[in-house]
């Protein structure tokens, strides 16, 4: 790049497109030299819709954003400079290409509703995953392998159109944004990766314990596994979920009568991590020092980690979500097998609170506890994934399954009260209260979600994003809650899909956006483990304007 500021804009090579991998294939890189200019204005026509990318002047290609997965793109350019501007005499062309076409590899987006105006930002990444229908123990190495061996990360824009797609080679878990605009995941293989809006891994981080042995370019933690949502903290670090295997003597072998059969037990707990960027681990708290590991929940038989590598291994906390309180410098976890959301004080270990049902704990948590407050209190049963909205506030998603612990009798599945749900909590009288929720009584309840799941909240427009991962098929009241019971028909082997929904928080019945990913054949379940919503593609420190229409 030259720059020239007593002349007018002006190109000096003839530009061109250059194609990105074909695991971002609705991204290209424009190589454009010029001279006389401080920015340039990228006006793309695809499919109908039109957007325009300000963008400063590069000295190297400039990564294009936002196309469509079918039509041929029109791209004309346009120079700017303070002595004046200057468009280009041809318009570019491009056309996607190594975009899915097998509808095994594409999910199937299909949009209700949708009042893009009142929603929040532009753009929704989506981790997007597929599974065999089956039951976990049950498929074949084929199955197992079409369910793990794939994702795919997405951003659909408001009217629920893909704008950005990245292919992964195994299964995806949470995502995030970090602070300089990456993409931050888990995945199935026990490591982090840091990813570029290009599709390039910035940097990887694996579990150096782990079964699968070895990472050759990742950066070991040492640790057994990562799992679930990461999180990023104020200070860079990443705060991480990592199970941890004990064998316990006498641990419960039955969740339907805990105190009247035992075994000796190998079983995965979770402990949480806070790493820095060059893979040390700096903070760490261990439920296995701070909670009664015989304290059980309904599934802790489950296959879980038995086939994540941990053979015959019982499941007993299940953290699922891990976000940090900077106002109260406390760390907030989701045990989903313990049904509660516990708040731990970073400077000294110690547990500030327990949200969730009170049955289960011993004498020692009690003054832990918190009390409900307010009318239409639920707790949270089986939950998922806290993202602070305050302090001590925060919203999750509930999956409502089950409603009970071990040795009571459970909620069938089609009774199940799924929502999204946020808390606020008094530390001072040790009580909570429920100030938004997605569903105030059983006919408000969407859809009832097995497992994952995920909620935010929009302060700028007031509205939630609850996002059903696993939704379970509507009025039926035969789906079987264990996954031993071969009498009937288990949760797993039903047909389920993804549903995603925006609600105006003042009227949870004006719902503003209402999107399903679901395989109509029902071969195949469809599944969004979490999302994250944004106003631009771009990262913030890239300084390029994006405005869709003509304007």
């Amino acid at each position: 790049m030259k720059k020239n500021n007593n002349s007018l804009p002006a190109f000096t090579n003839s530009p061109c497109l250059v194609y990105c991998p074909e695991d971002v294939p609705l991204s290209v890189r424009l190589d454009v030299k010029t001279v006389g200019a401080d920015r340039i204005s990228i006006h793309i026509i695809q499919s109908g819709i039109t957007w325009t990318l300000d963008h400063p002047i590069s000295e190297h290609p400039i990564l294009l954003l936002g196309f469509l997965p079918d039509g041929e793109a029109a791209i004309s350019l346009k120079l700017k400079g303070t002595s004046g501007s200057l468009n280009y005499h041809k318009k570019l062309k491009f056309r996607p290409f190594a975009v899915p076409t097998n509808p095994l590899e594409m999910p199937p987006i299909k949009v209700f509703h949708t009042e893009p105006n009142r929603m929040s930002g532009k753009f929704t990444f989506l981790s997007i995953r597929r599974r065999a229908i089956g039951r976990p123990g049950n498929l074949s190495s084929a199955q197992r392998k079409f369910s793990t061996q794939w994702g795919m990360l997405i951003a659909i824009d408001h009217y629920g159109r893909i704008r950005w797609i990245k292919k992964m080679p195994s299964r995806v878990a949470g995502i995030e944004r970090l602070k300089n605009g990456n993409l931050f995941i888990h995945d199935t293989e026990f490591c982090s990766r840091e990813i570029a809006m290009d599709g390039k891994h910035v940097n990887s981080w694996y579990a150096e314990k782990r079964p699968q042995g070895h990472h050759p370019t990742a950066i070991p933690i040492n640790v057994e596994s990562l799992h679930h949502q990461p999180h990023q903290m104020p200070n860079g670090n990443f705060l991480a979920v990592s199970g941890v295997s004990r064998l316990i003597k006498q641990w419960p072998a039955s969740v339907h009568y805990p105190k009247k059969f035992k075994e000796d037990k190998n079983i995965v707990g979770d402990k949480v991590i806070e790493f820095t960027p060059a893979g040390n681990v700096v903070w760490e708290w261990n439920c296995f020092d701070h909670l009664d590991v015989y304290r059980v929940g309904y599934d802790a038989l489950d296959p879980y980690w038995h086939v994540r590598g941990f053979p015959n291994h019982g499941d007993w906390t299940h953290c699922n979500g891990v976000t940090y309180d900077e106002k109260n410098n406390q760390v907030l976890l989701s045990l989903r097998l313990q049904d509660c959301i516990i708040a731990i004080d970073k400077k000294s270990g110690e547990i500030n609170w327990i949200l969730g049902d009170h049955a289960g704990w011993s004498k020692h948590y009690k003054n832990k506890l918190l009390k409900p407050k307010g009318d239409c209190f639920r707790w949270p049963w089986h939950g998922h994934n806290p993202r602070m909205t305050g302090s001590n506030q925060f919203i999750m998603f509930d999956n409502g399954i089950y409603q009970a612990r071990p040795g009571h009798q459970r909620v069938p599945f089609h009774k199940s009260f799924s929502r999204g749900v946020e808390y606020r909590v008094d530390p001072s009288t040790m009580s909570v209260e429920q100030v938004w929720s997605s569903a105030h009584k059983e006919e408000d309840v969407k859809e009832r979600s097995w497992a994952m799941s995920d909620a935010h909240r929009f302060m700028d427009t007031n509205t939630a994003l609850v996002i059903h991962s696993i939704a379970m098929p509507h009025d039926r009241n035969d789906i079987g809650m264990d996954e031993d019971d071969n009498t009937k028909r288990y949760v797993s082997e039903f047909p389920s899909y993804a549903r995603i929904l925006e609600y105006n928080r003042k009227n949870i019945h004006d719902l503003i956006f209402d999107c399903y990913i679901r395989d109509e054949n029902e071969i195949i379940q469809w599944e969004v483990f979490s999302g994250v919503r944004v106003k631009n593609l771009y990262p913030e420190n890239a300084n390029v304007i994006w405005t869709d229409g003509n304007e």
